[in-house]
């Protein structure tokens, strides 16, 4: 797991013990994040090759991965 993967578990499970966030609570979330601001992304067109290229390209220049355990 990487380190920002293990920080937001510690961090999620802290706020559960203190009764803060309970799993699929909609209204605990909302609690939580509510007053934070959010700004909505503007919508791009999706191209699906370019899209593979690049994510094959990331995957190549980024070592760490959440989802591959092998990873170094």
């Amino acid at each position: 797991m990487c380190l920002a993967c293990e920080q937001d578990a510690i961090w999620f499970a802290y706020l559960e013990s203190r009764g803060l966030l309970k799993a699929d609570d909609p209204a605990a979330v909302e609690a939580l994040f509510g007053a934070f601001p959010v700004q909505p992304l503007p919508m791009q067109e999706k191209n699906e090759q370019t899209s593979n290229e690049l994510s094959a390209k990331v995957a190549k220049s980024n070592p760490f991965s959440c989802d591959d355990p092998t990873a170094e």
